[in-house]
C-alpha cells in the first residue's frame, strides 16, 4: 500500500512552509528547533519508524490524510529539508520579534 512518491521541490517547499507556519500559530519554534536539530541525524531510520508502524493506521483515517501523511515523511526523510524546515522557523521568529519591536501594542492584541 505505500507508494514511491515523487514531490516536485516547490511541494517541498510549500510543505515545510505549511509545517512551519502551524508550528508558528502556536508558538513553539524555540522547541521545534531544538527537537529538530537533536533527531536531525535520525531523520531518515525515523521516516522508515513512521512508514512501518504508522502507514497500517492511517487508511482508517482516509485517503486525503494518507496521502498527505505520506507527502510529509517523505520530505521530512531528508536531512536537507529538516535543515530547511530550521531555517524558515528562524526567520519567522525573528520577523515576529522584528514586528513586535516596531508594534508593541499588535502584540498585546494578538494575546486576546
Amino acid at each position: 500500500m505505500i507508494r514511491d512518491i515523487k514531490l516536485t521541490p516547490e511541494e517541498e517547499e510549500e510543505i515545510i512552509n505549511k509545517v512551519a507556519k502551524t508550528i508558528h500559530v502556536y508558538g513553539m519554534e524555540t522547541a521545534a528547533i531544538l527537537m529538530l536539530e537533536t533527531v536531525k541525524p535520525l531523520t531518515y531510520i525515523g521516516g522508515q519508524f513512521g512508514r512501518f508502524y504508522l502507514f497500517p493506521f492511517l487508511p482508517a483515517f482516509g485517503d486525503t490524510f494518507y496521502q498527505q501523511s505520506e507527502k510529509i515523511i517523505t520530505v521530512f526523510e531528508k536531512r536537507e529539508n529538516v535543515e530547511k524546515l530550521i531555517k524558515r522557523l528562524e526567520e519567522i521568529a525573528n520577523e515576529d520579534k522584528k514586528n513586535s519591536k516596531h508594534n508593541p501594542d499588535k502584540k498585546s492584541e494578538q494575546k486576546t
